[in-house]
């Protein structure tokens, strides 16, 4: 096995082991977490050093070009290290978080779920071909429901789950079709492949899909990666427990979309759609959610809505044509975000509140969550000498030489000024959350917490020790930022390592330190005066925002759903059995038509029927008219069973060994099946039909009629079987093909292989079906 293929397998495999032995594991399945998690992690490492790219490649649907292709760039390994990284932590931080009282099951669902979410993101930071990626990213957005509704108890956690889910597969299945018309216009799915073929750029930059891709991949990325005007669902899926928030709301999940942009980047990023699309919604993100941060007294939502501020900031780097961010921003953010997020959790469950008016004082109870949190809120307000400073200014940095503003002053300003604004809103949404916690006076204690877990918690190692290493890397990465090897790191994992970013403690020039404490000095201003501040967000409220527009949307559409179903399925079964019929012909002659065959290639031959057939068929016809004609319900049923027989009888005279046993099987089961469910059946009575009803019966039961006449006659007009025997082809390739002597059997399972699979699989969901009513009967019993 390629150490590429143990990367993303291992926590695949523990993902498995632990849905086995979770029960028995409970809480202890997060070692198996945290072992997948440092297998991955170890065996990416040795990655960044390789001069190329390493790569591992397997067949998987050769017939439509797609394999299972995975390839490590540098910044596809930093992208792996950092999730198996976080990984690590999130697994020993929830062995301190997730108590014993919530069950064994329910834990080792937990961990199940995380873990197989971890396996995906892995996935999706080496996957070089887009099927395989779109696989991977999928997978995330399953998990990812099933961890927001860990507590599905709970109706915000369900619809928030739901909402995340539906927001994200809805940009995932967009994605799709962006990849699939990149498939067409390049000729290939392996996106390293169409990187570095000069041709296959070309061609997709003059195809008619260009545009239409362009969109279709953004919506994906714009999805996942909670922007405007998708924002909405990533602080909505706060309700799920906090190593979930810390690990796919801050350091993961919501990077998807990031990384996304970062791979596509080279096939979009020189067109003039690029930057005219991706960032204004990048800088609107930014903006709005550096607003929101500090309008929440929720921890989480705090944190929430700057990570979308963050992301935002990200994608406008993207969109700026400024790909050489990407490495730092990602990282920067990751370890500073996560932090809080983990500092969150600990104070919740100390506590029993997130909510900051009702918190103060912690410092002395938390001391060591103080000063983590003291250390996370300097490198998210871009103080040095924490690294978040350092990010800062190789941003402000690229945006004062940005060539792609460079030709409009007045925007050039306009972003500048913009972004100093929006970080001033994240320093003071994040002095808000480290005053309003930890100083001022102690509120009266809460006696339970959110998660479920009685309030009085302290510090224990397992909580504290993982952000303790974020906040050290943090401090020790923004000390060595004078150091050469940090420059040459962040362009080795960028996804433009050619792009000379200049990476300092201490700037080379005046302007991002101007940059730097303008913004400084704005927050704490904020601050201050966030009394007027949000008195001033208070009033705006009145506007509906991207949440309320989504809840309409919804409402809507189900609504309609109602509205339709009461129309159209109004519970008669001869009105839907009417449909289905009527709907098999239509599509019947339209098959027809589009083949080609009319009614001159009908020919009648009725020299070949002896007869015994006439005589079956006319005793069919009467038992089919008895099953209609019957006064009663047993009659009918006899009737029903007698044409059946008879059709048996017909196989056998045409020697079918093979499909008159199996008409006998079934004939014999229904009829049991019938006599049983006639038992239990009110007493027989016969409406009276409208004239109306009747003529729309012999209307339908005339369409069905033509049509299968017709099928049977062409089906036996010989000049028909000359051009279209498909029997005789069959027959043809049983042997050489298929292997088999038996037609009809070969036909079953070869040939129709798919139809007989969705047969079997009704057959399996009706049985499922039954099986859950007669659990509920004896539930409810």
């Amino acid at each position: 096995m390629s150490a590429l293929v143990t990367i993303v397998a291992a926590p695949f495999v523990a993902a498995l082991a632990i849905a086995l032995l979770g029960r028995a594991l409970g809480r202890w399945s997060a070692l198996l977490m945290v072992a997948a998690a440092g297998v991955s992690f170890a065996t990416a490492l040795p990655l960044l050093g390789a001069e190329t790219a390493p790569v591992s490649s397997h067949e998987w649907i050769p017939s439509l070009g797609v394999a299972f292709l995975l390839r490590a760039d540098g910044f596809g390994a930093f992208f792996a290290l950092l999730v198996s990284g976080i990984g690590v932590l999130v697994g020993v931080y929830s062995l301190g978080y997730i108590g014993a009282e919530l069950g064994r099951a329910r834990i080792g669902r937990y961990y199940a779920a995380l873990t197989a979410f971890m396996g995906a993101m892995l996935g999706i930071a080496l996957a070089d071909d887009l099927i395989l990626l779109f696989l991977f990213w999928e997978i995330t957005s399953v998990t990812s429901y099933l961890l927001i509704g860990f507590w599905y108890e709970r109706e915000a956690a369900r619809a928030g789950a739901l909402t995340a889910l539906l927001v994200t597969a809805m940009g995932g299945l967009a994605m799709l079709a962006g990849f699939i018309l990149i498939g067409l216009a390049t000729g290939s799915f392996a996106l390293g492949e169409i990187v570095a073929d000069e041709a296959r750029r070309s061609a997709l930059a003059s195809s008619p899909m260009f545009l239409p891709a362009l969109l279709l991949v953004l919506a994906g990325a714009f999805t996942k990666s909670a922007q405007v005007p998708f924002h909405f669902w990533l602080p909505g899926a706060m309700v799920a427990p906090t190593p979930i928030s810390t690990y796919l709301h801050s350091a993961t999940m919501v990077k998807a979309g990031i990384f996304l942009l970062a791979r596509v980047t080279p096939l979009f990023a020189d067109s003039a759609a690029w930057p005219l699309l991706v960032a204004p919604v990048g800088l609107a993100t930014f903006l709005l959610g550096a607003w929101h941060a500090f309008r929440q007294n929720d921890l989480k939502a705090l944190l929430a809505y700057s990570t979308v501020s963050t992301l935002g900031l990200v994608t406008l780097a993207y969109g700026l044509r400024m790909p050489e961010q990407d490495a730092l921003q990602i990282l920067s953010h990751a370890g500073y975000k996560g932090g809080l997020f983990m500092i969150a959790g600990i104070v919740e469950h100390a506590t029993g509140t997130r909510d900051l008016r009702e918190l103060g004082g912690l410092r002395r109870r938390l001391p060591i969550s103080f000063a983590l949190c003291l250390l996370f809120a300097l490198s998210m307000g871009g103080i040095p000498p924490l690294f978040g400073f350092v990010t800062k200014e190789a941003l402000y940095a690229s945006l004062i030489e940005s060539p792609t503003l460079a030709g409009s002053p007045l925007a050039h300003g306009a972003v500048i000024a913009a972004v100093v604004v929006g970080n001033a809103f994240l320093l003071a949404a994040v002095l808000k959350l480290l005053i309003g916690t930890f100083l001022g006076s102690e509120p009266a204690a809460h006696s339970h917490d959110a998660h479920g877990a009685h309030s009085g918690h302290g510090e224990s190692a397992a909580l504290w020790l993982p952000p303790a290493v974020l906040a050290l890397g943090s401090l020790v990465l923004g000390l060595l930022g004078e150091s050469s090897a940090i420059e040459r790191a962040a362009n080795l994992l960028s996804s433009a390592p050619d792009a000379g970013l200049e990476v300092s403690l201490l700037p080379a020039h005046l302007g991002p330190v101007l940059l730097s404490l303008a913004g400084i000095g704005l927050g704490v201003a904020l601050y201050r005066g966030r009394s007027r501040v949000e008195a001033l967000q208070r009033g705006l409220g009145m506007f509906p925002d991207a949440q309320a527009v989504w809840n309409r949307c919804v409402a809507s559409v189900t609504g309609f759903a109602e509205a339709y179903s009461e129309w159209w399925q109004d519970g008669s079964l001869r009105w839907y059995f009417s449909v289905i019929l009527l709907f098999a012909a239509g599509i019947s002659l339209f098959a027809l038509e589009a083949g080609g065959v009319s009614l001159a290639h009908v020919e009648v031959e009725l020299g070949n029927l002896g007869w015994p057939a006439i005589g079956l068929a006319a005793l069919i016809l009467a038992s089919t008219i008895a099953v209609v004609r019957s006064e009663t319900r047993l009659g009918a049923a006899l009737a029903l069973t007698a044409s059946g027989f008879l059709v048996a009888l017909v196989y056998a005279v045409y020697q079918s060994p093979d499909i008159l046993l199996t008409q006998i099987l079934i004939e014999t089961v229904s009829t049991v099946v019938i006599l049983l469910v006639l038992y239990y059946m009110p007493t027989f009575r016969r409406d009276g039909l409208s004239p109306a009803q009747s003529a729309w019966n012999l209307a339908v039961s005339g369409a069905i009629g033509f049509v299968v006449f017709l099928f049977v006659l062409l089906a036996t007009s010989p000049s028909f079987k000359e051009t279209r025997n498909l029997g005789l082809d069959y027959l043809a390739r049983s042997v050489g093909e298929a292997g088999g002597r038996n037609a009809v059997n070969v036909i079953i399972v070869d040939f129709r292989a798919i139809d007989t699979l969705g047969e079997v699989t009704v057959l399996v969901v009706v049985g499922l079906c039954v099986f859950g009513l007669l659990r509920a009967r004896r539930v409810d019993g």
